[in-house]
């Protein structure tokens, strides 16, 4: 498979991505008390022909929960050091796609709104929003 950076950062979905990828989401789970949105590692690194034990057994992006509603930073998975340059970028451009569309679902969630469903201050967006502005990934 002939992968580009390009053809990453133009997906905006998870069909998209999983289109580009050629490769089927392991989990999706979005909500207000956090998530993951990834692949299966041993899947992303047979596509990219690296050894397995250079990715997690989950590969994509995970928000934690802060607690009181709060959500923290949504942060791409990590790989080994290992990784050669040119491979290194293309999972970084993955990481990035999955917390792109990972925001976008969250929107679509509603769980960005400023507004709750009675038209009061959403104080758990205004909270998670001021939190990623700050770089808080993790309560612990």
């Amino acid at each position: 498979m002939n992968l580009t950076l390009k053809q990453i950062k133009e997906t905006q979905t998870i069909e998209e991505l999983e289109k580009v990828l050629n490769c089927k989401l392991a989990v999706a789970d979005i909500s207000h008390r956090g998530g993951n949105l990834g692949f299966y590692g041993k899947n992303i690194a047979n596509l990219l022909d690296i050894e397995e034990y250079l990715l997690p057994e989950k590969f994509g992006a995970y928000c934690n929960y802060l607690g009181g509603g709060l959500r923290g930073s949504i942060v791409a998975s990590d790989f080994n050091k290992q990784v050669k340059e040119k491979t290194a970028k293309l999972l970084k451009e993955i990481g990035n796609a999955c917390k792109r569309i990972y925001e976008n679902i969250e929107a679509e969630n509603g769980l960005t709104d400023e507004e709750d469903t009675d038209g009061e201050t959403n104080w758990e967006n205004l909270g998670t929003h001021r939190s990623r502005l700050a770089g808080v990934v993790s309560a612990y």
